[in-house]
């Protein structure tokens, strides 16, 4: 197997570990409302962009 690969792989769940309780946290958010079998608000919406930017963000920077 090719030794760059593995790196890469290891580093990517590495950092899945540490970002997994922000990530339950936002998925809980961004459920609520469908749960709720409401609309989002307004501050949902803006909550769940802001993480978005965030999450790709940290994708891009690596």
């Amino acid at each position: 197997m090719n030794p760059e690969y593995i790196t890469i792989a290891i580093s990517a769940i590495e950092q899945l570990a540490e970002a997994a309780p922000e990530i339950v946290s936002d998925i809980k958010s961004l459920l609520a409302p469908i749960k709720e079998g409401r609309a989002p608000t307004a501050e949902e919406w803006q909550a769940a962009q802001a993480a978005l930017d965030t999450a790709n963000a940290k994708v891009q920077a690596g």
